[in-house]
């Protein structure tokens, strides 16, 4: 008797435990692909936000809603698509850096500022 009600609170702690670390976001991340942008006008980077847990990974079945701003150096980069909790920024040609704010959609704050480095073609080709 009481080893089945042990086994039955044990499976339930786990339970507990695995919602508290698996299912729980703790940190929010950017992933840039590429990190840097070449001075062409198609030289295109992929920017995409997510939820992380406590061990680092992507929380299943969270959706982050956010909208792009372009703040400085509007001259520099366009935003061509946005989709949910990824955008996509092109290049106009002009090297220099950019900064893009990243807001949340629920509350309108501010979720993250990035700096966007459009380089050269020469020394953007020496990054690869």
């Amino acid at each position: 008797m009481y080893k089945k009600l042990v086994w039955i609170l044990a499976v339930i702690l786990l339970i507990l435990a695995a919602d508290r670390i698996i299912f729980t976001s703790s940190d929010i991340k950017i992933q840039q692909t590429p990190e840097v942008l070449k001075a062409s006008l198609h030289s295109e980077m992929m920017i995409e936000v997510y939820r992380t847990n406590i061990l680092g990974f992507k929380v299943p079945f969270s959706e982050l809603e956010v909208y792009f701003v372009i703040e400085d150096g509007k001259n520099l980069i366009e935003l061509t698509g946005i989709d949910g909790s990824s955008a996509k920024l092109r290049s106009k040609g002009v090297e220099g850096e950019a900064v893009l704010g990243i807001y949340s959609v629920k509350s309108g704050m501010q979720v993250r500022k990035i700096m966007i480095s459009i380089l050269p073609r020469d020394v953007a080709a020496l990054m690869n």
